[in-house]
């Protein structure tokens, strides 16, 4: 396997098999970047582009262009805006009440937040089963040649068994 045409390289076809591995190395490298406290945010910024590269060579073996990979960013980003609009709804509302913040205002704001941030994961993995599970053209498309899948050793018994296939009267 390329590992640099599979995680640099945007152009080109990839199967569903390496898109996988692809899947696997970014959530490690963002489990990584959490871990990691200054160094975490460059490396999730690298991330984008190897996630651009692995999903947008999958999306281009189903036939479709790489720019769908937008969507998924977009509805995030808007989730992301909304949930600091309820953020500062809450801190407004702390402020004009004069402090006086009550259980069922944490409550609100917080199942608030918990909802949006659930729902863009759940885009976000319900997208990239999709990605996974989509069928890829066969033969070349607009994008390049098909992905060549790799196939362990295959052994072929060159003797046939005793009393199988053996039309001779016996």
């Amino acid at each position: 396997m390329d590992w640099q045409f599979l995680l640099l390289n945007p152009n080109g076809r990839i199967a569903a098999r390496d898109y996988w591995i692809g899947v696997a190395i970014i959530i490690g490298g963002n489990i990584l970047a959490d871990i990691i406290p200054i160094l975490g945010g460059l490396i999730w910024l690298g991330l984008i582009w190897v996630g651009l590269c692995v999903y947008g060579k999958r999306l281009h073996d189903t036939g479709r262009s790489a720019a769908i990979h937008a969507l998924p960013w977009l509805v995030s980003f808007a989730l992301a805006i909304v949930a600091v609009m309820m953020v500062g709804g809450a801190i407004l509302s702390a402020v004009l009440s004069g402090g006086d913040i009550g259980p069922a205002m944490f409550l609100s704001a917080g199942g608030g937040l918990l909802t949006l941030g659930g729902l863009g994961t759940l885009i976000w993995a319900g997208y990239t089963v999709w990605l996974g599970m989509a069928p890829g053209q066969g033969g070349d498309n607009l994008y390049g040649a098909a992905p060549a899948i790799e196939s362990g050793p295959v052994t072929v018994d060159p003797q046939p068994t005793a009393g199988k296939d053996d039309d001779r009267p016996g």
